[in-house]
C-alpha cells in the first residue's frame, strides 16, 4: 500500500473515531473495565500456579480455601466489571450512532436541490442502508475489540518474554503462519469488497425501482423485463459478496490450524523444562493460560485490522457525503432573524442549471406587499425556478433578490423560509395520521389549533368520514387520499403555520374542476392579507390576482393585470387562447 494512501486511511480512521470524542470520560472509563478485567484474567493463572506448586503439595486445606476464596474473588471482580464494561459498550455505540445518523440526516437537508438532481434516490438508499451499517461496526464492535485484545496481546506477551521467552516464540511462531496464511485472504476480502460497495448502490436503486415504478411496470406488463434486469443488477452484488465472505470465512479456518501449532510447540518446550527440573508444573499451567490470553488478543486483534479496513471502504462514502459543501452557504455576518417581511424585489437576475443555457434571463419585478402576483408561460419558461429562487433553493448567477432593501443572501436560511409557505403540485404526506400530517406545518400545535386549520381548508368534512378521522393513516405518500384531499391537508398546513408569504407551485393544475374550486376556495381564504407568488396552470385561478408576469424563454415578455393583458392581445393572450376558451 503506498504511503499517500496509509496517510489518507489515517485520516479517515481518525474522523471515524472523532464520533467518540463528546463521549471521552464514558470511553475512558470503559477502557478502564477492560484493563480490570485483563488484569483479572493474568491474575488466575498465577494464583492457580502458585496453589498446584505451593499449597497442594503441604495439603493445607486452610490456605488452600484461601487461595480457592481468592480465585473465586477474581472471577467475580471480573464477571461485576464485564456487565459494566458490556453495558458501556452498547451506551456509547448507541449514541455515536445516534449522532452521526444526526449529522447524515442534517447533510441530507443542508445540500441543495442540485444534489438530488445528480445523485438517485437508490444511491442515497444504499448510503444508508448499507454504508452506515458497515460504518458502525467500528463504534459496537471493531474499535473497543481492538484496544481489547491489543492489551490481551501485549501484557501476556511481555510477561513471557521477561520469564519464558520460549514461550513466546512457541505462540508467536503460530500467529506468524496466521499472518501469512492470510495476507491472499485479505487482499481477496479488499477486492470484491470494492466491488461490492460500488455494485450495493446499483442494487438498491433497481429494488427502489421495483417498489416505487410498481403502477408504470403492471401497466406496460413490462415485468418480465424489470425483474430480469434487477436481478442482474443484484447478481453484480451477490457473487462478489459471496467470495468476500468465503475468504473471510476462510480466516476463520486458519485460527485452529495456527494454535494447533502453537499448542503443540509449548507442550514440547514445556514438558522438556519440566523433566530438567527448570519448570514446575503449576508454573506451566500458568504460562499456558497465558500463551492462551495471548494468542486470542493476537487472533483477534490481526482479524480486526482487515475487517477495519474493510469497514472504511465504506465509511469513506459517508466521509465523503458529510464533507460535502452545500450549494447555498450562508454567510457569517447575516441577519439571524427576519422581523417582518417587506417588498419581495428582483433585480436583473439571471439563472442557470449546471452553467447551461439561462433559465432566468435578467429578469427584474417587484412583489409589494400583501399583493398576490403570478408567473404564466409555457413549460419550461423558468416559472417554477422562480419560486425556488425566491426560498433560496437556489442562489442567482447574476443580480440580487431583495426583501425590504436586504439581500436575501444576508438572511438565516431558516429565519428566511419560515415566512413562507409552499403549496406544490405533488403534496407530499408522511405514512403517519392525518392529524400528525397536518401538524407537520407547526410541530407544536395542539389538536383543537389542527381541526381548526383543517376547517378553514375545507377539510374537516372529509377527515371525518374517514376510518378513524384526525387518526387515520395517510398512507405512503399519502396514496389512501385523493389528489384533492392531499392537497387541502396542504393547505390546512399553511392555515396553521401562518407564513406572510405563500408561495403555489400550480397547486390545482392535476385537479378536476370541482375539486379545484375547492382548492381555490381555501386558497383565496388562506390569502388574506398575505403575499402571494403563484405559479399558474390555469388561468381561472389567477384572474383576480394584482399582478402576472408572463414569462417567455427566460425573461419577462409581458406584464399586467388579467384583463390588461388580455386586451393587449400579445403573447399572454395567444397563451390563454391555446389554454382553452374558459380562460377569458
Amino acid at each position: 500500500m503506498k504511503k499517500k494512501s496509509i496517510i489518507e486511511l489515517l485520516k479517515l480512521y481518525l474522523w471515524t473515531l472523532s464520533y467518540f470524542k463528546p463521549f471521552l470520560l464514558l470511553t475512558l472509563i470503559y477502557i478502564a473495565c477492560g484493563g480490570v478485567m485483563i488484569w483479572g484474567e493474568l491474575m488466575i493463572p498465577r494464583r492457580m500456579g502458585y496453589l498446584i506448586d505451593y499449597i497442594l503439595p503441604t495439603r493445607n486445606m486452610y490456605e488452600l480455601s484461601n487461595q480457592i476464596i481468592y480465585l473465586f474473588g477474581i472471577v467475580l471482580v471480573i464477571l461485576l466489571v464485564k456487565v459494566v464494561y458490556n453495558f458501556l459498550e452498547q451506551l456509547i455505540s448507541n449514541k455515536i450512532v445516534r449522532n452521526q445518523q444526526i449529522d447524515l440526516m442534517n447533510k441530507l437537508y443542508e445540500l441543495g436541490f442540485s444534489y438530488y438532481e445528480r445523485v438517485s434516490t437508490g444511491k442515497i438508499l444504499s448510503m444508508f442502508e448499507n454504508a452506515v451499517r458497515e460504518t458502525q461496526l467500528t463504534y459496537t464492535f471493531l474499535f473497543p475489540h481492538f484496544v481489547y485484545a491489543l492489551a490481551q496481546f501485549l501484557v501476556p506477551s511481555i510477561i513471557l518474554l521477561s520469564n519464558q521467552p520460549k514461550f513466546f516464540w512457541a505462540a508467536m511462531i503460530g500467529n506468524i503462519i496466521y499472518i501469512v496464511l492470510n495476507r491472499t485472504a485479505n487482499k481477496k476480502i479488499l477486492h470484491y469488497l470494492d466491488i461490492e460497495t460500488k455494485a450495493a448502490q446499483v442494487s438498491q436503486q433497481s429494488f427502489y425501482d421495483v417498489i416505487t415504478a410498481k403502477k408504470e411496470v403492471t401497466a406496460m406488463a413490462s415485468q418480465e423485463w424489470l425483474i430480469e434486469k434487477t436481478m442482474s443488477d443484484f447478481n453484480s452484488f451477490r457473487v462478489p459478496r459471496m467470495w468476500s465472505i468465503f475468504w473471510r470465512h476462510f480466516r476463520f479456518t486458519t485460527v485452529g490450524f495456527t494454535l494447533t501449532v502453537s499448542i503443540v510447540l509449548f507442550y514440547m518446550f514445556g514438558l522438556n523444562l519440566i523433566k530438567s527440573g527448570q519448570l514446575l508444573f503449576g508454573e506451566f499451567i500458568g504460562y499456558s493460560f497465558l500463551m492462551g490470553i495471548s494468542s486470542r488478543g493476537f487472533s483477534v486483534f490481526f482479524y480486526i485490522i482487515p475487517a477495519q479496513l474493510q469497514t472504511l471502504s465504506y465509511a469513506k462514502y459517508l466521509h465523503e457525503f458529510i464533507g460535502l459543501q452545500p450549494d447555498i452557504k450562508e454567510v457569517s455576518n447575516q441577519n439571524k432573524t427576519l422581523m417582518s417581511l417587506d417588498d419581495i424585489e428582483f433585480r436583473n437576475v439571471s439563472f442557470s442549471y449546471n452553467a447551461g443555457k439561462k433559465v432566468i434571463d435578467n429578469v427584474s419585478f417587484k412583489i409589494p406587499l400583501g399583493k398576490r402576483i403570478a408567473f404564466v408561460g409555457e413549460s419550461g419558461c423558468g416559472k417554477s425556478t422562480l419560486l425556488k429562487l425566491i426560498g433560496r433553493f437556489y442562489d442567482v448567477e447574476e443580480g440580487l433578490i431583495e426583501i425590504g432593501n436586504e439581500n436575501i443572501k444576508n438572511l438565516g436560511l431558516k429565519e428566511l423560509r419560515n415566512n413562507f409557505g409552499y403549496v406544490f403540485q405533488d403534496t407530499f404526506l408522511f405514512n403517519i395520521s392525518i392529524r400528525d400530517n397536518i401538524r407537520f406545518g407547526k410541530p407544536d400545535a395542539k389538536d383543537e389549533d389542527i381541526i381548526n386549520a383543517a376547517k378553514m381548508a375545507g377539510a374537516h368534512e372529509f377527515i371525518k368520514e374517514t376510518e378513524n378521522g384526525y387518526d387515520t393513516l395517510a398512507g405512503e405518500r399519502g396514496q389512501r387520499l385523493s389528489g384533492g384531499q392531499k392537497q387541502r391537508i396542504s393547505i390546512a398546513r399553511l392555515f396553521l403555520r401562518n407564513p406572510e408569504v405563500i408561495l403555489l407551485d400550480e397547486a390545482t393544475s392535476a385537479l378536476d374542476n370541482i375539486t379545484e374550486s375547492y382548492i381555490k376556495r381555501a386558497i383565496d381564504k388562506l390569502s388574506e392579507n398575505r403575499t402571494v407568488i403563484a405559479v399558474a396552470h390555469r388561468l381561472s385561478t389567477i384572474m383576480q390576482y394584482d399582478h402576472i408576469i408572463y414569462l417567455k424563454d427566460g425573461s419577462i415578455s409581458e406584464e399586467g393585470t388579467y384583463d390588461e393583458l388580455m386586451n393587449r392581445r400579445g403573447d399572454f393572450y395567444e397563451f390563454a387562447l391555446k389554454g382553452g376558451k374558459n380562460e377569458e
